[in-house]
């Protein structure tokens, strides 16, 4: 009995791999629909280890094409991963995605570029007043099961970041590097890059949803009648002409 079933086991996992390997690309896009509420797709071609689909749809961001590869080697170190690329004429993303046995995400060599608009769709903050476009460049971002962030690493930027409440505001550019020391949520600092609004600061999101930034924020030209007029919403400025920031709360899930 040990002697077949040394025999039997290896040819069975075999077999078993050799279908995971014939299943088609649906397989893989069914599962996203099932851990994304709302996902769609209009078309899949190809393997599940090898395909793509057309007409990719969820939290009402759309892709014209989708792709993925299955990078086998990353089961060695327990996770189940995929190198993915998105092709639309607006939104630039590729990286590695895997997923372990506890539902933990891990995204790597994560770079891309979006609207902010679609950005904060994605992040469940919809009504967010701000126009602009971010460029990402992380190195590792990891999630726990319910989709909330553990760490990251790595870069994001900002740029011709507007405000959106009435007349549309110019705001300038901006640069938020993150480095995550531990996996008790994301920490960074945010800077300025010479636009109409000096901003420096730090931010922290933790698993729960929770975030906070301290920071300040002056004005580089001092006849910016409207940026003023908007900052004095905040309150008057100190001696210097710089507003003190502490905003906290809860993202929404």
């Amino acid at each position: 009995m040990t002697r077949i079933l040394g025999y039997g086991l290896p040819g069975l996992l075999a077999y078993l791999l050799f279908l995971a390997l014939q299943a088609p690309a649906s397989v893989v896009t069914e599962q996203f629909a099932k851990q994304l509420p709302g996902f769609s797709v209009q078309t899949v071609e190809g393997a599940a280890i090898d395909g793509s689909a057309q007409g990719v749809a969820w939290r009402s961001v759309r892709l014209d094409r989708l792709q993925w590869a299955w990078r086998p080697l990353a089961l060695f170190t327990g996770w189940l991963e995929f190198h993915l690329n998105v092709d639309d004429p607006e939104i630039r993303f590729s990286g590695n995605a895997a997923v372990d046995a506890s539902q933990h995400i891990r995204l790597q060599k994560l770079m891309g570029r979006l609207l902010l608009t679609e950005f904060a769709v994605l992040a469940r903050q919809p009504k967010l007043p701000l126009q602009g476009v971010v460029e990402f460049d992380l190195l590792d971002f990891r999630l726990n099961s319910d989709g909330q962030p553990l760490s990251a690493s790595g870069m994001i930027r900002m740029m011709d970041l507007r405000l959106t409440l009435g007349q549309p505001l110019m705001l300038g550019d901006f640069t938020a590097r993150v480095n995550s020391a531990d996996s008790e949520g994301v920490q960074g600092v945010v800077k300025d890059n010479n636009g109409p609004l000096m901003l420096e600061g730090n931010f922290s999101l933790q698993p729960d949803g929770r975030y906070r930034f301290n920071g300040q924020a002056a004005i580089r030209d001092t006849e910016n009648r409207a940026l003023r007029q908007a900052m004095n919403l905040l309150g008057p400025p100190d001696g210097e002409g710089r507003w003190t920031l502490s905003f906290s709360g809860v993202l929404s899930r």
